[in-house]
């Protein structure tokens, strides 16, 4: 007898072993049941938004899901429940969310109330402690939203708020500036500071701290501070793009006087460089070709319709680029994009046939076929994309925009 019991209990105790949870359970209900059920158990409840393909959402359910204490702490405190977007109920379901990042994960009271929002992919560590933000009345964002709304403006507050908003992708510029405005400029060189001016003076490749904002002078004027914490190259990278940024908003306003300024400190950056733009995780989101600012000043110059000093600086930046045919090309596909000039269009042919002498690929022959059927040469547009078409044949490329100038000129 006493070994049946204790064949049983190992039986009993193996089952379990198998049958506990090895990541977040996602419950098999109908949508409308969630919340009920949530009631039912007194628990919060986690919306879990994603899509057939999202690597990060892939990256989420492998690895952060299956961590021991994030599941077992979102499986006792939460109804899980996973909703996507792109198919099945989940897509009418998201009419009501509107969710349009990926992944996304929303955090409700038992009675459907909004709590805390994040976005994006996460370490176990960091989604642990947002599931604890989520379940402390002080630390949600719906929490922060309101102290805001209602005229909290301190500084640790508007310090946590913008990283707050920025794991919700509800970040806007304008926080960010009124953080900045509540320090004195001594205040810069703290750590947290010099780490919030690196990540927010480019955000979402939008210039988040202008140009004439004294945190944006310090970065420029003190970057050996930054480099103790950053890469060089991404420094430099940031402030070359935001005064990039900086330059065009210039050009789109017709403001002289900012883009004099702004281009006297971008010139010794353009030094024949490329600038790539890595995001806070690394990714790289973004190139900055050579010679930008000879560009920007073409660009000023065409909107202010000086020929002279346009045709001038065309002629410099070509003689530059001469030798590099994929400047080339990107110049000569931009006019051909931008211009319905005969005579851009004819500089960019030339650009075009260089390009070609240096690389004969599909990409320089494409431009040039279009080039010449933008400007009526139709015969010789027309050879020149079969030729295209056959160096792509020949290398097992993509041929189908080149085959549209065949088309439109049999249509003709």
């Amino acid at each position: 007898m006493k070994i049946i019991i204790t064949v049983a209990t190992l039986f009993t105790f193996t089952f379990k072993l198998f049958a506990a949870d090895t990541t977040i359970v996602f419950k098999p209900l109908e949508y409308k049941e969630v919340f009920e059920l949530a009631k039912k158990k007194n628990k919060g409840v986690m919306l879990y938004f994603h899509f057939d393909g999202c690597g990060a959402c892939r990256k989420m359910e492998k690895t952060v899901f299956k961590d021991r204490q994030v599941f077992e702490y979102y499986n006792s405190n939460f109804i899980n429940f996973e909703i996507n977007t792109l198919k099945g109920v989940g897509l009418e379901i998201n009419k009501t969310y509107n969710v349009r990042m990926h992944p996304t994960f929303l955090f409700f009271d038992k009675n459907g109330n909004e709590l805390h929002k994040l976005v994006g992919a996460y370490t176990a560590e960091s989604f642990l402690q947002q599931a604890h933000n989520a379940l402390n009345s002080e630390k949600t964002l719906s929490n922060y939203k309101k102290s805001y709304q209602n005229g909290q403006r301190d500084s640790e507050f508007l310090f946590d708020y913008c990283y707050m908003l920025r794991d919700g992708y509800e970040l806007d510029s304008m926080v960010i500036n009124e953080y900045l405005s509540t320090i004195e400029p001594s205040e810069y060189e703290q750590e947290k500071n010099i780490k919030f001016i690196y990540e927010y003076v480019i955000y979402n490749h939008k210039n988040y701290i202008s140009f004439d904002n004294p945190a944006f002078t310090f970065l420029e004027s003190n970057k050996d501070k930054f480099y103790e914490y950053f890469d060089k190259d991404q420094v430099d990278s940031r402030i070359v793009w935001a005064l990039h940024k900086t330059l065009n908003q210039a050009i789109e306003e017709n403001d002289a006087e900012i883009f004099s300024a702004a281009m006297k400190i971008a010139k010794p950056y353009d030094q024949g460089k490329k600038y790539l733009f890595k995001e806070m995780d690394g990714r790289l989101t973004g190139i900055m070709n050579e010679h930008f600012t000879l560009f920007l000043e073409m660009a000023l110059y065409e909107k202010n319709k000086n020929v002279s000093k346009y045709k001038t600086a065309v002629d410099q930046y070509i003689s530059i680029i001469w030798d590099e045919e994929s400047q080339l090309n990107s110049f000569a596909w931009s006019t051909f994009e931008q211009s319905e000039d005969v005579d851009k269009l004819k500089t960019a042919v030339k650009c075009s046939v260089r390009s070609i002498e240096l690389n004969n690929d599909y990409a320089n022959n494409d431009t040039y076929a279009w080039l010449l059927f933008k400007l009526g040469e139709h015969e010789k547009a027309l050879k020149q994309a079969e030729k295209t078409i056959q160096i792509a044949k020949k290398n097992n490329e993509d041929y189908s925009e080149t085959a549209k100038i065949i088309t439109e000129l049999s249509n003709k």
